[in-house]
């Protein structure tokens, strides 16, 4: 037991404890990736999800989508109590790239005739109809739309005015349109209505800064300071753009309040503020949070870790990415980011948006380039990449991708994984790109459908690599991202250490553990603390936290503390403890005297326990087996475990379902790494040659 309480507050900036990862159970190479990331992200083995009927095809039905892939996953959010805790879906390989949504696309032009039909072809990604899981599941079109994606950092003029949507709008912008010529009373009512708002949307930046604007107006420069304060500890990050509003002339005289002015960072104001995403956020038109029913969207960040058939790249190229990427954490990388400049109406629908991007990427000391051609030649620094190309062979350009970088590449059909003329995402990839995205089916030379250039701000500022992606892409519907979610090179998360319980330990009683931040580079604001993966307390950080043991179970446990920095990106840090827990004297234990852990052969363990009446063998969360008796073995196959690292426990159950856990098995896998991709969409048929 853990002496916490479990506020309102909610973490961002994603962890392993953050993902759901949902695996290909019938795939080999699903499992051999799914176990890869979750030895490497350390992902948590309730976080893990075995699905038996993934469809084998790039392209799936609406109805097969839901039923056999989406629908599992988030039952399996609710039935292993993880809501308050899943910010990422995120799929291993062999998953269908692309959804089929001709339901949705004929009720989008149900409820709009007018709308270009051309622009809303039925196709979706898999990644992107999971971050609108909600709206899918409810059979929503409106995530079809080119502003779907509330998450998107859009042009920071709509962050005071465009705060909400339908009849709240309209009330929101009935109270301030008054803030110039309206009376002493009008002024009064505005603010009554303001409050009103905030005690729905407290976290709705907008409402507390005209809130400050108001009570300047009246001459009331405490109360407007306190307000700004406020604006600021929800993101606000316009110092010039507030010195030079005519609202608080008056107010920039008084001390305090100029005192709080002077405290706000200095961004541009071009572009609403970079921020780290949380499932339950529910974003508002203006890219801030609302809380009130209906005022708001909510997502999950999801992306694909590899695809290995068809146009998809080998097995060993993407697992030599995954790799990459995930070493490629915190290393804070030099390079160089570049925009290649070709003339090339994929280019030119990006080009315009070079400049700002290239401006905050230098303003934080990075180096930027603009290249004349597809690509930069013989650059070994390539730290991230916008270009515009048709067909492109990187490795002709002589260049090096450093690990971790997002490549991006705008051209139709990049993400479709079967019978493209394009380059694709693949071509990235192989060559080392940690993440790149492409659309599913042809998009049209529009950017709302493609990631922004601020991309690459984003992603240098700490965020994620998916928290970058989905604050790029306005309307990402038939957007597939491919590569590793919580890839963050630039990010500087909290380090810190747990004293009073060491790895392995045997424990009973009560302890109390103490968190040293003394190397942390970031100050911390909130604590999470996971007991065998699930969410126990979330409170404020304290220095002390107080255990008793003998609330839980004798046997295997594992303790994770999780600390969220207080930054604008809230990046997490980790520090996760196994332990054995004996206050009574039961145990469970799991061996295997086999030395043959190569595919296709089978591995034979033996489980013990001195209580319960059965045991039950687990790969994660994945049942291989349940035995009555203390005493018994399990025979199964390494194709069934999948290459790589792999990790087993046995958990002894007694009649009254009282469980004890062993201490995990650990051992790798292994087998051949294919070095060619599966075939498993036919080839389309060569057009005839018109006769001559």
């Amino acid at each position: 037991m853990i002496l916490f309480f479990l506020p309102a507050i909610a973490f961002a900036g994603g962890g392993p404890e953050n993902v759901l990862l949902v695996v290909n159970a019938n795939s080999d190479s699903s499992k051999m990736f799914a176990n890869w990331y979750v030895d490497g992200r350390g992902i948590p083995s309730r976080n893990v999800v075995y699905l038996n009927s993934v469809p084998m095809r790039e392209r799936v039905s609406l109805e097969q989508f839901t039923s056999s892939i989406l629908k599992p996953a988030m039952e399996a959010i609710r039935v292993r109590n993880l809501a308050p805790t899943i910010d990422y879906v995120v799929y291993s390989s062999d998953f269908p790239t692309a959804v089929v949504i001709t339901p949705h696309q004929q009720a989008l032009f149900k409820l709009n005739e007018k709308i270009p039909k051309k622009f809303f072809k039925p196709e979706a990604s898999i990644s992107s109809l999971t971050y609108f899981a909600l709206a899918v599941l409810h059979d929503s079109p409106n995530y079809m739309g080119f502003t779907s994606n509330n998450y998107y950092r859009q042009p920071a003029r709509f962050i005071l005015s465009s705060p909400f949507g339908g009849p709240r709008q309209v009330e929101f912008q009935n109270a301030i349109k008054v803030f110039e010529n309206g009376s002493e009373r009008q002024l009064q009512e505005s603010i009554d209505v303001l409050l009103e708002l905030l005690k729905k949307n407290p976290q709705q930046v907008a409402l507390s800064y005209w809130l400050a604007k108001f009570h300047a107006k009246k001459g009331d420069f405490k109360s407007a300071a306190n307000w700004l304060g406020r604006s600021i500890q929800l993101g606000w990050r316009f110092r010039q753009k507030t010195l030079s509003d005519p609202g608080f002339e008056s107010a920039l005289e008084d001390p305090l309040f100029r005192g709080f002015a002077d405290r706000i960072p200095d961004d541009p104001f071009l572009f609403a503020p970079t921020r780290g995403f949380k499932r339950l956020y529910a974003f508002g038109p203006n890219g801030f949070p609302n809380s009130e029913p209906g005022q708001g969207n909510q997502h999950f960040l999801s992306t694909v870790l590899a695809v290995t058939r068809n146009l998809g790249t080998t097995e060993e190229e993407a697992l030599r990415q995954l790799k990459s990427s995930m070493a490629a954490d915190g290393s804070q990388p030099r390079g160089t980011f570049y925009f290649s400049d070709n003339g090339d109406v994929r280019t030119r629908t990006r080009k315009p948006n070079f400049a700002v991007s290239i401006s905050a990427l230098e303003a934080m000391g990075h180096k930027t380039k603009i290249v004349k051609g597809d690509l930069p030649n013989k650059a070994d620094d390539v730290v991230g990449l916008t270009c515009g190309k048709h067909s492109f062979n990187f490795k002709t350009s002589g260049s090096k991708i450093v690990p971790g970088a997002i490549c991006e590449n705008l051209t139709s059909w990049g993400g479709v994984m079967t019978g493209r003329a394009h380059s694709g995402i693949s071509e990235l990839i192989r060559y080392g790109a940690a993440g790149s995205s492409g659309t599913v089916i042809e998009p049209y030379s529009l950017q709302v459908k493609f990631p922004h250039p601020m991309i690459h701000v984003h992603y240098a500022r700490g965020c994620s690599l998916a928290e970058a992606f989905y604050q790029s892409i306005h309307g990402p519907f038939q957007t597939l991202i491919v590569g590793d979610a919580l890839c963050q090179p630039w990010a500087f998360k909290p380090k810190f250490t747990v004293e009073g319980l060491s790895s392995g330990e045997k424990i009973s009683g009560k302890r109390e553990l103490k968190v040293d931040l003394s190397q942390s580079p970031v100050p911390v604001q909130l604590m999470d603390l996971f007991i065998d993966g699930k969410l126990l307390a979330r409170a404020r950080y304290k220095e002390t936290i107080k255990f008793d043991s003998e609330s839980m179970t004798d046997g295997f446990h594992e303790l994770r503390v999780v600390l969220m920095a207080r930054t604008p990106i809230e990046t997490v840090g980790n520090v996760t403890i196994p332990f054995q827990v004996d206050n009574f004297g039961k145990q469970a234990t799991l061996t295997t005297e086999s030395a043959d852990f190569r595919m296709p052969s089978r591995i034979t363990f033996k489980a013990k326990s001195n209580f319960g009446s059965s045991i039950e063998l687990f790969q994660n969360s994945r049942s291989l087996g349940k035995k009555d008796g203390r005493d018994v073995e399990f025979t199964v196959s390494a194709s069934k475990l999948g290459r790589g690292p792999v990790k087993l426990n046995a958990v002894a159950i007694s009649d009254k379902g009282n469980r004890v856990a062993s201490t995990p098995l650990e051992f790798e896998v292994t087998g051949r790494i294919s070095t060619v991709r599966v075939e498993t969409e036919p080839k389309p048929k060569p057009k005839p040659k018109p006769p001559k």
